[in-house]
């Protein structure tokens, strides 16, 4: 993977079309999760909105593999260098291993009807957030605090 001092245009369109799938799955997902729960328990069928939770998670499955082969084949600007390099390259990790497991791991259970791996998948996405909202504060820091640019590489292409 090469290095670069920004995003490509398709790298931007990738993190934000995912950001704001995660977002709608997590808002609007609780009925899948009472469905399932229903559908686990023998008492009905799916929840109108639940099919979307499904092919929503699976959009997301598929585009963030893209944004992986797209990071791999265009680069990714250099971590900085230090501590804080070193957490903001664990925490893109963390967030690519989240963005992968949950929504796959939603696919397992739904499709499985494996209850334990519901349960997984319902506590690796309350991570989710809380990691992609640490990811928010951290670049709105570096944006209105230090004022070095990092934010504006996700929003203006190289």
């Amino acid at each position: 993977m090469s290095d670069t001092t920004g995003y490509s245009r398709l790298q931007i369109a990738l993190h934000w079309s995912v950001a704001l799938l995660v977002a709608y799955n997590y808002i609007f997902g609780e009925a899948a999760g009472e469905a399932f729960d229903q559908i686990i328990e023998g008492e009905g069928g799916a929840a109108p909105g639940t099919p979307l939770h499904i092919w929503v998670g699976l959009a997301v499955l598929a585009l963030v593999v893209l944004r992986l082969v797209v990071r791999f084949a265009q680069g990714a600007p250099a971590a900085e260098a230090g501590l804080q390099g070193q957490l903001a390259s664990w925490g893109h990790r963390l967030l690519y291993v989240l963005m992968l497991a949950v929504p796959a791991g939603g696919a397992v259970a739904w499709f499985g009807l494996n209850e334990e791996v519901g349960d997984i998948h319902g506590a690796a996405a309350n991570a989710l957030m809380i990691l992609a909202g640490l990811h928010a504060v951290v670049a709105l820091g570096h944006h209105f605090v230090l004022k070095d640019g990092i934010l504006m590489r996700m929003l203006r292409a190289r």
